[in-house]
């Protein structure tokens, strides 16, 4: 088939609680990094770093938190996105020189910024690119970098899995969740998505030329694993069960409905759901398990420098 556009695929809406949603999101992974309020990770040489830019920006609370660093008076500072829609307020970014701009990453960026920049941070696609349109975005994002410029990928896969489930492999055969990876791998074969970007990044990045220099791979919980799960440093991602619970029912659902329609949806012994009353019943059943035991996925932090 065909693939839309960048972004009509896009799962969530482009709104104030959506840009709630990515703000607290944002947090949550940089706890689960043990990033802290540190934006720019740990190996960049800030004194070398002049012109910097956010791409599919979202909200911008990547480039707000550079913004408001302490060693950001130096900092050029450029955010793009494919819609202003979740940009904060002019006043916000004129306040602190973010330069905005709208851009569909997927195309070349203009002229003038070729080769300009020290970093570029782009974070959190994996349902928004198809893979041809990932080796665009790598390509042009390459282009504007400088020599040595460095790329700050944050990823995830888009299968899920228990607790119980960390050393088997996902989409396990009898799992309760079963029916959801299979919909959610037939999703991303229909979309175009790249289902398992924490395996696959490091070869797309080394076909655009980068090398990677850092990479970390974490598992991300949501709902009541977020009580026990502890981050890549050992601390405790506990407080947030609510709010990562509610971003998963409200993936499923979506992604269910479009299931439905493109008869892929199925139940726990594999036969085929064709009613909206059993999607329903699906997802109740989902949320229920989700409830009680909570769900995993594999995120991955990249750190790429253009040779």
């Amino acid at each position: 088939m065909s693939l839309k556009p960048f972004n009509e695929h896009y799962l969530f809406k482009n709104n104030a609680s959506d840009s709630h949603r990515l703000d607290k999101q944002y947090l949550l992974f940089q706890k689960c990094f043990d990033r802290g309020p540190v934006t720019l990770a740990g190996s960049l040489k800030k004194d070398r770093v002049n012109k910097v830019l956010d791409v599919a920006a979202g909200s911008l609370a990547w480039a707000l938190d550079v913004a408001r660093s302490a060693d950001s008076s130096k900092i050029q500072l450029y955010a793009c996105d494919i819609t202003p829609d979740n940009f904060p307020p002019t006043s916000v970014t004129n306040a602190l020189s973010i330069t905005t701009f709208v851009h569909d990453v997927t195309r070349p960026f203009p002229e003038d910024m070729i080769g300009q920049f020290d970093v570029v941070n782009m974070r959190l696609l994996m349902y928004a690119l198809s893979e041809d349109q990932w080796k665009k975005a790598l390509n042009n994002i390459y282009d504007v970098l400088r020599p040595g410029g460095q790329l700050l990928l944050l990823e995830c896969d888009i299968t899920w899995f228990t607790s119980e489930e960390i050393d088997l492999a996902q989409n396990t055969v009898g799992s309760w969740l079963s029916p959801f990876n299979h919909m959610f791998l037939k999703h991303s074969e229909l979309t175009g998505y790249v289902p398992n970007l924490t395996k696959r990044l490091p070869e797309m990045l080394h076909n655009c030329s980068f090398s990677i220099q850092e990479q970390y791979i974490g598992q991300f919980p949501m709902g009541v694993t977020g009580k026990t799960c502890r981050s890549l440093g050992d601390a405790s991602l506990a407080g947030d069960e609510d709010f990562t619970a509610g971003v998963a029912k409200m993936i499923t659902n979506r992604i269910s409905v479009e299931a439905l329609a493109g008869n892929y949806l199925n139940d726990n012994d594999g036969n085929l759901i064709t009613a909206e009353s059993g999607r329903i019943q699906l997802i109740e059943k989902f949320n229920r398990n989700l409830d009680k035991n909570g769900v995993l996925f594999q995120a991955t932090h990249i750190i790429a420098v253009r040779i």
